[in-house]
């Protein structure tokens, strides 16, 4: 059975929270909360991603414009506790606002709404997750990394080897999404043929590698961050740019191989490069 569709709180005041948490509970929805920008930015980019926002407009268009970003296709409806001008209007629907709406809610209003913005994007996750390529990149998907990690996995297995991940991620994210871009150029060139390469988060790769130990795993991860790097454009003495943040794990021969469980070593490895 699918879960049930999650929707972001982002920036309400505790009671209103409270108030829609157990509204949309009982409307079939999960819920998560965010305080702040920094904690809705964080909720836009996990794996399991809301398929709906709320937000409070008292946190700015900013922040309207930056969860947009980071989540394309995930509706944003725009709580606002007085009328905006036109010219606020105009700025919430350029900053990605799909709905404005007043406060109070009318909360049967919003369920209904939220049924019916929902249901596109719940079909494109699920398209998204049936196809194991990216068409443009030409790398993995998520769940197509996932398959493919767990092949080599008991391939690695059956066989005695070793497999290692190694994690990638810009320090500071694009909000265009063009250093994903360049990032997922660089990988498909300088990656291995024999490797699994693919998208393993909302701005993160990963990069799975059979019969590598850890010392070549560590290689793989610094000549990777190198040419990532040069598709960047980044200069190691302009302090004005950052890099990128990498890590790497290994698995032993001897040991059950878990891709996920070399993923969240590589993850926890991660470094400014």
């Amino acid at each position: 059975m699918s879960p049930k569709p999650l929707v972001l709180l982002a920036g309400l005041e505790a009671r209103q929270t409270a108030e829609l948490s157990s509204a949309l509970v009982q409307g079939g929805f999960r819920v998560v909360t965010a305080g702040d920008e920094r904690e809705a930015a964080e909720a836009a980019q996990q794996d399991d991603q809301p398929h709906a926002i709320l937000l409070d407009a008292g946190l700015g268009f900013g922040v309207c414009l930056k969860l947009h970003t980071l989540a394309l296709a995930t509706p944003i409806l725009l709580i606002c506790p007085a009328a905006l001008t036109r010219s606020e209007q105009l700025a919430a629907l350029r900053a990605g606002a799909w709905e404005i709406l007043a406060a109070p809610l009318d909360i049967d209003e919003l369920l209904l709404q939220l049924a019916v913005f929902v249901g596109p994007k719940l079909e494109l996750d699920r398209v998204s997750e049936e196809r194991l390529l990216d068409r443009v990149s030409g790398l993995y998907t998520p769940s197509g990394l996932a398959r493919r990690a767990s092949e080599l996995a008991a391939l690695a297995t059956r066989h005695g080897l070793t497999l290692a991940c190694a994690v990638f991620q810009p320090a500071q994210p694009s909000p265009t999404g063009a250093d994903d871009d360049r990032m997922a150029a660089a990988l498909r060139s300088a990656g291995r043929s024999s490797d699994a390469v693919g998208r393993s988060g909302q701005t993160e790769f990963a990069v799975f590698a059979p019969a590598t130990s850890t010392l070549a795993a560590a290689q793989i991860m610094r000549r990777l961050t190198a040419s990532i790097e040069h598709a960047l454009g980044f200069v190691p003495q302009h302090s004005g740019r950052v890099g990128v943040r990498s890590g790497y794990s290994a698995s032993h021969s001897t040991q059950r191989i878990s891709p996920p469980g070399l993923l969240a070593r590589a993850r926890s490895s991660l470094e400014t490069q």
